[in-house]
């Protein structure tokens, strides 16, 4: 009778382990936009690619959590036709870094202008909408 009682009383403390170790501290995954201002984009680059490929997202402030997931250096720009808005340079592999902006409604690009990156097919479209 004792045995049993150690049993559920195991599974209680190695569940609640389990809970505690998975409450949401990873990194999140690659992501379109969530609603609301102060909203977070999720972006992943690596060769010669970022993920995702489309972003649409609400007129506003918006962060983006860029992360390299590649072997190669990477930058992160936007344009608005071929006018820099905002970047993040250096983006050396496994790091990440945020860019925090506040975006009009427009059509925008992200892209490595890195040199044979672009050529490579490394751009992205962002669509900002009112």
């Amino acid at each position: 009778m004792l045995r049993r009682a150690r049993l559920p009383l195991a599974s209680v403390l190695i569940g609640g382990v389990l809970a505690a170790c998975s409450s949401g501290s990873g990194t999140p995954g690659p992501s379109s936009g969530v609603g609301g201002s102060g909203q977070v984009v999720n972006v992943q680059t690596s060769e010669f690619r970022f993920d995702p490929s489309s972003i649409t997202l609400p007129a506003g402030k918006v962060t983006f959590h860029v992360r390299n997931v590649g072997s190669a250096e990477h930058e992160f720009e936007i344009f608005k036709g071929e006018e820099a808005v905002d970047e993040i340079e250096g983006l050396v592999p496994g790091l990440e870094k945020d860019l925090t902006v506040d975006l009009p409604a427009g059509t925008y690009s992200i892209e490595c202008r890195l040199p044979g990156h672009l050529e490579q097919g490394m751009k992205a479209t962002l669509t900002v909408t009112p």
